[in-house]
């Protein structure tokens, strides 16, 4: 069983793809989430600005939810890539691990208020 030659290219090519996606999502989070807080404390010294509260607790809100969406977009990402290099065994795995991701999503979209613990 011998390794394609250009498999090791590729792998670096996928690893090169998804650490971007993880850098580059976490760079435009943050700058949401700056973004927000700038505006937050502008409102605080300056209130004469009608709306900038929400605008700000927008600004925050955005920032949080794509640095929780990342790693699941990575996930999904990974799958493709097996999906599109025809290993099935981990395309399988990484299909499950963002089935149960997607299950906990629902779940707590359906019951807000429960108490797991």
């Amino acid at each position: 069983m011998s390794v394609a030659p250009n498999k090791p290219q590729q792998l670096a090519r996928m690893e090169g793809i998804l650490a971007s996606l993880l850098r580059y999502g976490a760079l435009v989070a943050s700058g949401w989430i700056l973004l927000g807080i700038a505006l937050s404390v502008f409102d605080d010294i300056s209130p004469l600005v009608q709306g900038s509260t929400a605008l700000s607790d927008r600004c925050l809100s955005i920032g949080i939810v794509l640095l929780i969406a990342l790693p699941v977009l990575r996930v999904a990402l990974t799958t493709a890539v097996f999906l599109f290099d025809k290993d099935y065994l981990f395309a399988a795995i990484s299909g499950a691990v963002l089935l149960i991701i997607t299950l906990g999503f629902l779940l707590g979209l359906i019951n807000p208020n429960s108490k797991f613990l």
